[in-house]
């Protein structure tokens, strides 16, 4: 998929080795590109509330983007730590 390819090309462009890229949507992300992405090592949140969303630049920084092609160095946020936590039969991302 070229979106795919997109969001790859672009964090091979930012990440210097041993750098992880998180990419956290609103909306769903199909299986077979979730795939292809934990196979490039980024990590891909789905479904995040729009109150998540505000937060998380808050505490990140970094900027809510639209579409790929707005995607620039200057909107990405950065966290130190980024880890899943289960409780019971809930995931959460800390």
């Amino acid at each position: 998929d070229e979106r795919c390819k997109l969001v790859i090309d672009f964090k091979r462009s930012v990440c210097t080795n041993g750098e992880c890229f998180v990419m956290i949507n609103q909306k769903g992300i199909d299986p077979l590109s979730l795939d292809i992405f934990a196979k490039e090592n980024i990590l891909c949140l789905r479904r995040a509330k729009r109150r998540n969303m505000e937060r998380l630049t808050l505490a990140c920084g970094g900027s809510p983007i639209h579409s790929l092609e707005d995607l620039t160095k200057e909107m990405l946020g950065h966290a130190g730590r980024v880890s899943e936590v289960t409780l019971g039969d809930d995931k959460f991302t800390f």
